[in-house]
């Protein structure tokens, strides 16, 4: 297999990490025996080190080359997901999301600066589509097997299971890690980059979708559960059609970027992430959830694929620390979002969170629909 072919296997068993989370916070929360939005900190934690550690990523990749970087914090990150399968107490779990988040931090925006290095920008977003499908598909398998697994078993098998398959592509790529040449960027410093008007902007956009996408889907099993009655299995498989969704969209791009463009691709995620948020608080009926929750997929992809594909030009002689910076910003966002929106969620305010996640998503799109 060929190193990107790695880096897909690798981004996809952080993705079953991370977006695992959100199926299994009420159990999680019952197991501690606290509200699900204390149960919230834990996507907190790992959002804040996933998201502050891409400033020491992006210029390790770009000195000692993306897979000799990605190699070794997959073997911390497996350390961290044993620590999250064995806490006791809430406390315990939080720090160990924190770990764990620290060392899944290298992993896809590596790749996507691997695929700013070896990808035609022509073709690039078609790879990160196509990249976003293999993420989504591992989505689609972990939002669906924690529902069951959680059901039928514990949360904590789902952590034990990550870390024992996390072991296989990280002896496999061994062989092919070697030093990046040092670049003529590399002494750039990140406030160098971070002042660039076309890095403010997509910075700034992509803050804010990390805010009310990520901030947002953090509580879709809550709300599923409070509104809709669901257990934890039938959570699992409404939030597998979510990830199901956004493997369409992904697949899609290679034909709808193209034709649409970026910059009617980025209003149309918005458009779709306005009329599915409004929507999820009020899509009792079995039949219309589905469609709503794949929606969100579908819109989420669209837009963010936009910001991703841009981010990989913004600095090329220093794409590393580059993508690092899109990433921090990404992650902050989603921070801020599952801190804020947890105080909603345990008040019970389902609609009002739907409404300001579709309406901050909707501007987002339109935003980045106006800026080439």
């Amino acid at each position: 297999m060929s190193a990107l072919a790695w880096l897909f296997v690798l981004a996809s068993l952080v993705a079953l990490d991370g977006r695992a989370i959100p199926v299994m916070l009420p159990a999680i929360a019952s197991t501690f025996g606290v509200l699900p939005g204390e149960a919230g900190w834990s996507v907190t934690s790992y959002t804040l080190a996933y998201g502050g550690l891409q400033l020491a990523y992006g210029p390790l990749s770009d000195r000692y080359g993306r897979l000799t970087v990605v190699r070794a914090t997959t073997l911390l990150f497996v350390v961290g997901v044993i620590l999250s399968s064995v806490a006791t107490t809430l406390t315990e779990f939080v720090l160990a999301r924190l770990l764990t988040g620290a060392f899944a931090a290298a992993m896809i925006p590596t790749a996507f600066a691997y695929m700013g290095d070896t990808v035609p920008y022509e073709r690039r977003q078609t790879v990160i589509g196509q990249f976003g499908a293999t993420i989504a598909a591992s989505q689609v398998l972990s939002l669906t097997v924690a529902g069951i697994v959680t059901y039928a078993i514990t949360w904590r098998a789902m952590f034990v299971a990550i870390a024992v398959l996390a072991f296989v592509p990280v002896f496999l790529i061994r062989q092919q890690a070697t030093a990046a040449p040092r670049l003529a960027g590399e002494a750039l410093p990140y406030w160098r980059i971070a002042v660039r008007p076309a890095a403010r902007r997509v910075y700034a956009a992509v803050f804010a979708e990390g805010v009310f996408a990520l901030g947002g889907t953090t509580y879709l099993a809550v709300i599923a559960k409070a509104r809709y009655g669901l257990n934890d299995l039938e959570v699992g498989l409404l939030l597998g059609i979510y990830g199901l969704g956004a493997g369409v969209a992904s697949l899609s791009l290679r034909r709808l970027a193209p034709t649409l463009g970026e910059r009617w691709l980025a209003r149309a995620g918005g458009i779709v992430q306005l009329v599915a948020w409004i929507l999820v608080p009020v899509a009792a009926l079995r039949g219309v959830s589905p469609v709503v929750f794949a929606a969100l997929g579908l819109g989420y992809v669209w837009l963010h694929s936009t910001l991703q594909t841009r981010a990989t030009e913004l600095v090329p002689e220093a794409r590393g620390k580059a993508i690092a910076l899109f990433a921090l910003a990404l992650f902050m966002g989603g921070a801020a979002g599952t801190a804020i929106f947890g105080r909603v969620v345990d008040r019970d305010l389902h609609t009002a969170l739907g409404v300001i996640c579709g309406v901050g998503l909707a501007a987002v799109g339109y935003y980045v629909g106006r800026r080439a």
